[in-house]
C-alpha cells in the first residue's frame, strides 16, 4: 500500500519526512502491514491505543490531535454561549 492512501494527511506528511514506512509501523504495533494499511486508510478501525503508540514511537514531538486530526469530529458551526 503507498504511502498515498494514508487518509491522515499530517501523519502521511510526517513519515514522508522522517522517512517511516507502514512496514515500520506495522512491526511496532505487532500487525501485518496490510492491517495497518487499512487502518491508515480509514478501511478500519485504529484504536487510540495504537494511535498513541505510533505517535510515541515514531513522532513524539507531534501531537495526536496534529497526527490524527481527520479521526476528530468536526467543531460546532455555532458560537458557544
Amino acid at each position: 500500500m503507498p504511502v498515498s492512501n494514508i487518509a491522515f494527511a499530517n501523519l502521511k506528511a510526517e513519515m514522508a519526512r522522517e522517512s517511516v514506512s507502514i512496514n515500520e509501523i506495522a512491526l511496532y504495533l505487532g500487525y501485518n502491514r496490510a492491517t495497518v494499511g487499512k487502518k491508515l486508510a480509514r478501511e478500519s478501525p485504529l484504536s487510540l491505543a495504537d494511535a498513541g503508540a505510533i505517535r510515541e514511537k515514531f513522532f513524539p514531538n507531534k501531537t495526536l490531535p496534529y497526527l490524527f486530526k481527520e479521526a476528530l469530529p468536526e467543531p460546532p458551526n455555532g458560537k458557544a454561549g
